[in-house]
């Protein structure tokens, strides 16, 4: 694989990466205006700390995920670019 497909796919994976790290912690702290959600023999503060960390855990796998869709979809268009299909 050549430098400029290495540095398309990378670009695309942080790309796709960031966008999605983005997305994810817009929502991060946000509280519920709804406090009934929770069990009623759990602290609010022990909630609100797990709601937290579940949230964190879904960013992480999210932007792995648009990572990979990034760097492919980079791929397929570096790709289609340079074998000159976007000539015809």
């Amino acid at each position: 694989m050549s430098l400029p497909a290495v540095i398309a796919l990378l670009a695309g994976a942080a790309l796709g990466g960031y966008w999605a790290w983005r997305l994810e912690t817009r929502t991060m702290y946000y509280r519920s205006p709804n406090p009934t959600i929770r069990p009623s023999n759990v602290a609010v503060e022990d909630y609100e700390q797990w709601v937290i960390a579940r949230r964190k855990r879904w960013r992480a796998l999210k932007a792995a995920l648009f990572a990979i869709v990034g760097a492919a979809v980079a791929g397929v268009l570096f790709f289609m670019i340079d074998s000159g299909l976007s000539r015809r």
